[in-house]
Formats: C-alpha cells, sequence, structure tokens
C-alpha cells in the first residue's frame, strides 16, 4: 500500500543540494516519487509502506549532511 510522508530541510545551501537529496531518496528501496523543494526546504516522499522504512528517509537526509525535521 503506498503512503506519504514530508520533512521539512531549513539548510539547504543551493538547488543542487535539494537535488542531491532527492537522488539519494529516489534510490531508497520502496520509494515510488520524490519530491524535493529548494525554496521551501519541503521533502514529500511517496512510498510502499510493505517495503520502505520511514526511518531510512531521515538518516537518508542526514547521510547527505543536511537535517531532517518533521513536517
Amino acid at each position: 500500500m503506498s503512503d506519504t510522508t514530508q520533512f521539512r530541510v531549513l539548510d539547504f545551501d543551493c538547488p543542487t543540494c535539494a537535488s542531491t537529496v532527492e537522488r539519494a531518496l529516489s534510490n531508497v528501496d520502496g520509494v515510488q516519487h520524490v519530491e524535493v523543494h529548494y525554496a521551501t526546504g519541503r521533502v514529500e516522499i511517496e512510498y510502499d509502506d510493505s517495503v520502505a522504512d520511514p526511518d531510512a528517509f531521515a538518516e537518508t537526509i542526514e547521510n547527505q549532511g543536511y537535517t531532517p525535521q518533521p513536517a
């Protein structure tokens, strides 16, 4: 079944930062769609909840050097 979660990332420095996070999240197992908005710091992730672990999303963002906050 599909589910959606959101984070806020306030420490993006440039649009490339947002692209880096979007690419990394797209590679997480079970992620179906990712939208990262640089201007607002909003990250929306659509995923298959039978495959993906939402805790992995925050970890993936942190591994890219950014601080995720629940939206």
